[in-house]
């Protein structure tokens, strides 16, 4: 039996395992209506390669996955996933797709990716030929126009530069308009039907993408669970910003892990069905819930993130939950009043649209998680770990020695030219689906888990010392601390306050409301006398214990104080 040939290119079906690579999801469109141009990211690698790294991380997690349904290289083109099943090759928030088609990338086209070859022109030319030639053959089959329903990667995601490697290893600028060209020479080719594998509906059940699992109130009552807790995701001791917004996403949702400092929370992972990214700007007040991922200024190393507790303040201030502000990685989850200096970003769940009462939040247990694995001296670390801003461990490379690896745009492991002799040292501060961060906090470079031998663990893990000195991000989050802790209008009164003949500060209620409580002796109880959000008249004369006595310096009626936000100093 003959090979089948698109305009003259070999093509062969190599589907991968129904998993998160391929969920098995049919397009909503039912056919595609448009495609999309990509480069594989990972130069000097043929299509085969690209496929076999897909087959043997079929089941990745969700929050990291990437796909593509065809790839092509300078010999064949190779289809893993049929092109009337989801592929994840665009980022579900970015906008353009969505102004341009009016839908998703991922639910009404395909993607292609083209191998390349930098320093080889002639080998590349040939991919970006056997591309073009697919591209062309599939348009007139799918009825496609490929003047305007074939952009690429790069132009309909702002963060994303393919085809533009393809095309520069081609000799070309980075411009779509070369694949263009090249597509338009084949573009009335040879009109013969495919193999009806392209288009094959798989027999398997689909993996359904990830979504949440709970409504607006279930989320706010965990949320409010978390604060005072000790939030270790691992169990690896590590209190650290990033596990309460990890914890909360993968209760949330059912089991998404989320990966990466906090700064790159936003930007690698890909958020669950619904969930949007939103732009802070002046005149933007988030939902409760929302993740706030501060990634400027004091915090452009790598960033800092927690939960909207409370936004009653407008787009002044708002309440933040969130955990190792300090830098000590040994404090509860508990809030603080921020000014969004610094705050980028805003990851808003969908269910962070409904409306809810807050007066109606009750108390619920939070989730108890095994750990994943163990830290012992002389064997192998474990797969997964959130990230840290101090090392785990130290490690060694094991006898085979290491080669540092990079993310490309697909989050697929690149191969740098950094290698390590057996014996060299590592430190470890995250540990992403095997792949461990390397040398700091912030550093992009990554060694598969196996290679390493676990020689020191510190105490950010449960050892006996701390690896490093707090580094300009810790120094400059304990600064702003120390200068927005006491009186300040905005700020939620501190815990405790020396008595006073005389009214210290004026605030009002949060979003939440308060009750008055009474005490008889060291007991307190509730009484009838409910505030709602927003009463800006309680005068306080004293702060015992979190209760701030109200109205008169011997009046028994007392409101918690991370209820109150003082509007007015004395």
């Amino acid at each position: 039996m003959m090979a089948e040939k698109w305009n003259g290119v070999p093509v062969k079906y190599d589907f991968l395992p129904i998993g998160t690579r391929r969920s098995g999801q049919p397009l909503t469109s039912k056919k595609p209506l448009f495609a999309v141009a990509h480069d594989t990211g990972n130069p000097h690698t043929t299509a085969q390669t690209n496929v076999n790294y897909y087959k043997n991380t079929y089941m990745i997690d969700w929050s990291i996955v990437a796909s593509a349904h065809i790839f092509v290289d300078d010999k064949e083109c190779i289809v893993c996933i049929p092109v009337t099943e989801k592929a994840w090759h665009v980022l579900y928030n970015t906008p353009t797709d969505n102004q341009w088609y009016n839908a998703d990338a991922n639910d009404v086209a395909f993607g292609v990716e083209g191998s390349y070859f930098p320093g080889n022109i002639e080998r590349s030319r040939k991919s970006l030929d056997n591309m073009a030639r697919v591209l062309a053959y599939l348009c007139n089959y799918w009825d496609i126009d490929y003047k305007t329903e074939v952009p690429g990667h790069q132009d309909i995601q702002a963060d994303k530069i393919d085809p533009g490697n393809l095309l520069e290893a081609c000799g070309y600028s980075r411009n779509v308009k070369h694949l263009d060209k090249q597509i338009a020479k084949y573009i009335n080719g040879v009109k013969t039907a495919p193999s009806k594998k392209l288009s094959t509906k798989t027999s398997k059940k689909p993996t359904p993408s990830p979504q949440s699992v709970v409504k607006y109130k279930q989320a706010i009552e965990y949320m409010h669970s978390l604060k005072g807790q000790f939030v270790d995701f691992d169990n690896m001791y590590a209190f650290q910003c990033a596990d309460v917004v990890v914890d909360f996403i993968y209760h949330v949702t059912g089991g998404v892990r989320f990966y990466g400092n906090a700064k790159e929370l936003h930007t690698l992972n890909a958020m669950p069905k619904g969930w949007k990214v939103v732009e802070n700007t002046r005149n933007y007040v988030p939902p409760i819930c929302a993740i706030a991922v501060f990634t400027e200024g004091i915090y452009r190393e790598w960033g800092h993130t927690g939960l909207v507790w409370d936004n009653s303040g407008g787009t002044n201030t708002f309440t933040i939950l969130e955990q190792n502000y300090d830098g000590n990685a040994n404090t509860p989850a508990k809030l603080r009043e921020d000014d969004y200096t610094g705050l980028t970003h805003f990851i808003v769940p969908d269910f962070a649209d409904d409306s809810v009462d807050l007066t109606d939040i009750k108390e619920v247990k939070t989730a108890t998680r095994k750990s994943n694995g163990s830290l012992t001296i002389n064997a192998t670390p474990p797969k997964k770990l959130t990230w840290s801003n101090q090392p785990y461990f130290k490690a060694v490379a094991d006898n085979a020695g290491v080669s540092i690896c990079r993310p490309n745009h697909n989050n697929v492991m690149v191969v740098t030219n950094e290698t390590y002799k057996p014996g060299e040292v590592f430190y470890v501060y995250e540990i992403r689906d095997g792949w461990a961060r390397v040398y700091s906090a912030s550093n992009n470079g990554f060694v598969w888990y196996e290679r390493l031998i676990v020689k020191d663990i510190y105490k950010t893990s449960g050892g006996s010392k701390l690896a490093n000195k707090p580094n300009k991000q810790i120094v400059n989050q304990k600064n702003k601390l120390d200068s927005t802790t006491g009186l300040k209008v905005g700020n939620i009164p501190p815990k405790t306050m020396k008595k006073s003949s005389k009214a210290k500060f004026r605030a009002r209620v949060d979003h939440y409301g308060a009750t008055l409580v009474k005490f008889k002796g060291k007991e307190w109880y509730t009484t009838n006398d409910v505030y709602r959000a927003g009463y800006n008249q309680f005068y306080v004369f004293e702060i015992k214990n979190g209760w701030c006595r109200v109205y008169s310096k011997n009046n028994n009626g007392y409101i918690w104080h991370e209820r109150l936000r003082i509007t007015k100093v004395y």
